[in-house]
């Protein structure tokens, strides 16, 4: 990036947008963004011609004095990521109380991703609303993440099992598909998720909450006995329904490319049937198969968590860095009746290397992140997933760039608010395109920007919390 202060560039309806782009789609998708974005018509022109940019989302943009906006990319994918920077380098520009456009300092940027696929994943609660999933998805947009991986709590309207999912859930296959149609408009695949394994609750444990069995005590054989948190795998309606739901829910986000299928912190099984089989491993290992197969079959490659796979207390898991003690070894949640199931898996599955803590790594070390190494040996393309803490975020970036992995998935859980939300959005799309947050994003006016796009009037769904402050002043 060049830049230059003391020029101030205008963006107003004098203004021109200059798009050189090989895809012909450009000039009327970034006409319509300029004028719904900076409330202004600049004239937008096109050279439907190559820019001399060879990375399909890499892009140029350069503000140049007195209002010319130049931008270069080979794929209309690269014009969108031009445009989010210039919403996001642009300033108000008033007399008054009268908006008159938007400018910014003079500068120029040429600019591409390092990983290839830079997730973010959402969890849709029934507490949420659609108008927060929306928001989430549009800043995820914003920060130029390529895919975001929606989970499910529940909240599917599946039309072919009603019965499997929240009563009145808001995420019908209409909701879907405009959300999906959305994502796509701003340069953003979504992923499905829902756990064909494990959390077959669709609830935190914590909660006992069961969003099936709470409803339809006659759905029991569909679970383990007991809590229900596992489907019953040795049972063929209930692995049927599984199916069924990936189905419904992959054709409903319009085949994307990718589905999630959960598949960690799975318990002992309890059913009788389930026991018998021996090892476990070789029945939960058959049901991810024939899942696999389904979306291959669908033309969609498979994501799971990976900590079934590894046996819980191996010591290779534990971290080989200097002070140690400190960090909690690598998460490995099976048993040994889970041993093998590695081995059965199709190579072309994408592992999702979870690990949470403030760890810090040389990229170089045969030591660093032994997990992902391991799947990455067995074949597997990896993807690292960190959570909120900043250290880990800016450290798993680093690695995944510097080792080439197949990409980042930065995860959410129920951390959607107040300023580990803002630290954790900053940060992940940083270390997924491959840089490291300076602590720059003036992140709460971005969430105010989408919100502008939606529409937003209701106080509940501005902001990072429902309220400002509780009646008991927490």
């Amino acid at each position: 990036m060049t830049y230059n202060g003391s020029v101030a560039v205008r963006l107003n309806s004098e203004s021109t947008i200059q798009v050189t782009c090989p895809d012909a789609a450009a000039e009327a998708w970034v006409r319509d963004h300029a004028k719904s974005w900076f409330s202004c018509a600049p004239k937008v022109t096109q050279k439907v011609a190559p820019s001399g940019v060879d990375q399909d989302e890499a892009y140029t943009l350069a503000a140049k004095a007195p209002g010319m906006i130049e931008i270069g990319a080979k794929t209309l994918q690269g014009v969108k990521y031009a445009m989010h920077s210039l919403r996001q380098a642009a300033e108000r520009e008033s007399r008054g109380n009268k908006l008159l456009g938007y400018w910014m300092a003079e500068f120029s940027i040429e600019d591409e991703p390092s990983l290839g696929f830079r997730g973010l994943h959402l969890c849709w609660f029934p507490e949420l609303s659609a108008t927060l999933i929306e928001h989430q998805i549009r800043l995820a947009a914003y920060y130029k993440f390529n895919y975001v991986v929606l989970e499910s709590w529940g909240v599917f309207q599946s039309k072919r099992h009603p019965e499997v999912g929240l009563k009145n859930g808001p995420l019908t296959i209409d909701e879907a598909k405009r959300l999906a149609t959305l994502a796509k408009d701003l340069g953003l695949t979504l992923i499905p998720q829902i756990n064909v394994y494990g959390h077959a609750t669709h609830a935190r444990s914590m909660g006992g909450k069961h969003i099936t069995l709470d409803y339809h005590p006659e759905m029991q054989p569909l679970f383990e006995p007991g809590d229900g948190w596992n489907w019953c795998l040795s049972n063929p309606d209930a692995t049927a329904v599984i199916r069924d739901l990936v189905d419904e829910l992959h054709e409903a986000y319009g085949r994307p490319p990718f589905f999630h299928v959960g598949g960690d912190e799975a318990f002992e099984p309890t059913c009788p049937t389930c026991r018998a089989v021996t090892p476990y491993g070789k029945l939960v290992a058959a049901h991810f198969n024939a899942v696999h197969d389904l979306l291959k079959a669908r033309g969609a490659r498979m994501l799971m968590w990976h900590d079934m796979l590894l046996l819980k207390g191996d010591p290779r898991w534990k971290p080989l860095a200097k002070g140690n003690s400190r960090w909690k070894p690598f998460y490995a949640n099976g048993r040994k009746e889970n041993k093998g199931i590695i081995d059965a898996l199709p190579k072309d599955i994408i592992i999702c290397d979870w690990y949470y803590e403030a760890y810090e790594a040389d990229p170089s070390s045969p030591n660093a992140y032994p997990t992902i190494r391991y799947f990455r040996e067995k074949g597997f393309d990896v993807v690292t997933c960190p959570w909120d803490k900043v250290k880990g975020i800016r450290s798993q970036g680093r690695y995944a760039c510097a080792t080439k992995m197949f990409g980042f998935l930065g995860t959410v859980w129920h951390h959607f608010s107040g300023r580990r939300f803002e630290y954790m959005m900053r940060n992940s799309s940083d270390a997924a395109w491959g840089g490291e947050s300076q602590g720059g994003q003036a992140v709460s006016f971005h969430w105010r920007q989408m919100g502008w796009d939606m529409g937003i009037d209701s106080y509940k769904e501005t902001g990072f919390y429902d309220v400002t402050v509780s009646r008991d002043g927490r």
